[in-house]
């Protein structure tokens, strides 16, 4: 008899099989844990299977990479299971799925997460597929997907996706539960003057704050470094834990006295780049774009001190999505300005503008050097002056030597 073995998550013209999957989250913050449970059922409508000439044994299922404590049984009996060499889960079926037959089975498995913050993704494949996501109403919670009902109940916020909706992929699940803050602090020898670091963060994240702190030693007098200037603010840097409500959707901001608000699932990056801004507000830049593409490209510079082929790699991802957007937005950079939150329609017009000022700042460095760099930035940080585009240009060709001609393609290509 021949044997037909279920390769794929969902229906194709050749066998018609169906899978129908609820799904359901659930996050334990005190376990440390989400929780996930799924109910699969799998239909065999493959007429190729009629009249006994063959059936379904098995079923191939992704589960994520950090997936643990994983099992899987149906309503009597546990199934056996094993990892295939592409990373799919193969489930063996406790009897044989004939032609018009189905066969539902469960599987379960936890997801590491901390205390006060779960960043996971909802990742589901199938049919016909119900997901619910249970989080602890003293949570926040932001999904990448807004087209769920909300069901709020006493203790917890229950999110829920109908079946018939589509699933072609995974769903970020940014949940955090804001604390009151514990506090790191150190203090880093810069050129002038010694400056506090404060990081404050949820209880908890201690891991967290020591890698921004980390950070922040090791990048600091590098930033002083390539700038040619030395730390400019008066006063010391205070690095805040946040949320996405808390950063407008971005994945941090620098509020100068105020200190630095950072999205605790940011990257270093993301940090070398708001503490690049201490300098780029010194510089007294009119535009946004001067200001934000400054900061990326001193990120850039720092990282190709300390780890050259991220610094690279992060360069032409940045260029590359310069050149894949551009085509689609045309925004001129003096017309350039970003919303004070990020969703889901603003979020592509703010990455152009983010990439093309990048692309601007890049271009310019390597058109007039880092010596030529470092003069212009004392110029603007020490004229006193509000350096518009025209001042721009002027104090550019007066650093570089370069004709006011090449800099201004540049700028307005």
């Amino acid at each position: 008899m021949p044997f037909v073995m279920a390769g794929s998550n969902s229906s194709t013209a050749e066998d018609n099989t169906i899978t129908e999957i609820n799904s359901h989250y659930k996050v334990l913050p005190e376990k440390e844990t989400v929780h996930v449970t799924k109910q699969i059922t799998f239909v065999n409508n493959n007429p190729g299977t009629s009249y006994w000439r063959g059936y379904y044994s098995d079923y191939n299922y992704y589960l994520p990479e950090t997936a643990g404590n994983i099992s899987s049984y149906d309503d009597e009996e546990s199934l056996s299971y094993y990892r295939d060499g592409e990373g799919y889960y193969v489930f063996e079926f406790n009897r044989k799925v004939w032609y018009k037959e189905s066969y539902t089975f469960y599987l379960e498995y936890d997801l590491e997460i901390n205390r006060n913050t779960a960043v996971f993704h909802l990742s589901e494949y199938g049919d016909n597929t119900a997901v619910s996501l249970e989080v602890p109403s003293d949570f926040h919670t932001y999904l990448a997907r807004e087209d769920y009902a909300l069901e709020e109940k006493k203790y917890s916020n229950i999110y829920r996706f109908e079946k018939g909706q589509q699933w072609s992929g995974s769903c970020l699940v940014n949940s955090v539960r804001s604390t009151g803050y514990d506090i790191l602090e150190d203090t880093v020898s810069l050129r002038e003057q010694d400056v506090a670091i404060r990081i404050r963060y949820w209880e908890g994240e201690e891991e967290w704050a020591r890698e921004m702190m980390e950070t922040t030693r090791t990048y600091l007098p590098i930033m002083e470094d390539s700038w040619g200037v030395p730390y400019p603010a008066s006063y010391d840097i205070t690095i805040t834990q946040a949320n996405i409500t808390e950063t407008g959707g971005y994945g941090g901001y620098n509020e100068g006295s105020k200190g630095i608000w950072l999205l605790h699932t940011s990257s270093n990056e993301i940090l070398i780049h708001e503490l690049a801004h201490y300098w780029t507000r010194a510089c007294n830049f009119e535009q946004l774009w001067m200001d934000e593409g400054y900061a990326d490209l001193y990120t850039y510079i720092v990282l190709n001190q300390t780890t050259p082929e991220k610094a690279e790699k992060r360069k032409d991802r940045f260029l590359e999505k310069y050149e894949s957007l551009k085509t689609e937005y045309e925004v001129p950079l003096e017309k350039w300005s970003t919303p004070e939150s990020l969703d889901s329609m603003s979020q592509k017009e703010v990455d152009f503008g983010y990439k093309k000022a990048f692309f601007t700042t890049y271009m310019l460095y390597e058109e007039i050097g880092p010596e030529a760099m470092r003069a212009s930035n004392e110029e603007f940080i020490y004229s006193n002056t509000r350096v518009d585009e025209e001042m721009f240009i002027t104090m550019m060709d007066s650093s570089s030597g370069a004709y006011q001609e090449q800099i201004q393609k540049l700028i307005y290509m």
